[in-house]
């Protein structure tokens, strides 16, 4: 089981989305609540909430996931429990809630919608909610006896790291390979063309636009993502670290340096191309900079002068 939480500002789209039909299996909890459609309900919310105008997000979205091998061992009732023990571990006692099932996904789950503010006035606090929703939805599954989130992708970690020991160990061995390149070259080209002489195919990852948002490492009939073979192999990671080599060096000049051996670009014809590509997204100057943008936060805006009395 696990549990997401969140403070929303638009309860009408929650509650709306939450009880579409289509998706709505049954309604399995609620709390001084009477109406059961969405128009209703959100006025019933509105007649609690209204007069707190200083609060902007008046509503709590909770989403409670069942794990598919838990399916069996539900009991007739028990949705309608987990609801319940969930919004009171929560602490939505003096709160109005309204929780259902969807059966749209083919995966158990509980959508749990919460007026944030309570019937004595109070605001639900919100620090660390999400986290506070996954303690809780791990308190339940223990207590009832069902898979723990947290379980399931330890074991996931596990399998993966031994189900495949050929592709664990042809990663041991992209490793070493890529670490004693970035160490020995200064250039960006310098490391990139070293990984195609050592039979280490490289591709940039794009998305729908065509933008480069990462690297791919294909050595030995294995694809790895860069960042898994090491972090300092990430899309971003790599312009940081030559970045002095970026500005530098253009990727037309690794094309010529290429286009000086006639040998060497009829056997790297697609290594040129590859790598040149990928060079001119790490050089885009419009990339993504975190510390430049960290910069521009922290940068003081000029105060407005201000002026008193009639302006002439």
């Amino acid at each position: 089981m696990i549990g997401k939480g969140k403070a929303i500002a638009h309860g009408g789209n929650a509650i709306d989305y939450a009880l579409r039909e289509g998706k709505l299996d049954k309604i399995v909890g609620r709390n001084m609540i009477e109406n059961d459609t969405p128009a209703s309900i959100l006025r019933e919310f509105e007649m609690v909430n209204q007069h707190n105008y200083r609060c902007k997000n008046k509503y709590m979205r909770y989403e409670i996931g069942i794990s598919p091998q838990d399916i069996d061992k539900l009991k007739p009732g028990d949705m309608i429990k987990i609801a319940r023990m969930f919004a009171n571990k929560m602490g939505l006692q003096n709160h109005q809630w309204i929780a259902c099932t969807h059966k749209d996904t083919g995966k158990p789950h509980i959508h749990l919608i919460a007026n944030r503010i309570g019937v004595d006035g109070k605001v639900f606090d919100t620090t660390f909610v999400s986290n506070r929703s996954a303690k809780i939805a791990e308190e339940i599954s223990r207590e009832m006896g069902l898979t723990i989130a947290k379980d399931v992708q330890k074991q996931k970690e596990h399998q993966e790291a031994h189900t495949d020991p050929a592709r664990q160990q042809t990663k041991e061995k992209l490793q070493q390979i890529a670490y004693y390149e970035l160490f020995k070259n200064t250039s960006l080209e310098g490391f990139l063309y070293g990984l195609e002489k050592e039979g280490v195919g490289i591709e940039p990852a794009k998305n729908k636009q065509g933008k480069t948002y990462g690297i791919r490492f294909t050595y030995e009939g294995q694809t790895f993502k860069a960042s898994e073979i090491g972090r300092e192999f990430g899309f971003r990671s790599l312009a940081g670290n030559f970045s002095s080599s970026l500005e530098e060096n253009r990727p037309q000049r690794l094309q010529q340096n290429y286009n000086q051996d006639e040998s060497n670009q009829q056997s790297y014809s697609g290594v040129s191309s590859s790598i040149a590509s990928l060079l001119a997204d790490l050089f885009t100057p419009n990339r993504h900079n975190p510390e430049e943008d960290n910069t521009l936060k922290h940068k003081k805006k000029k105060p407005k002068k201000r002026y008193y009395g009639r302006q002439f």
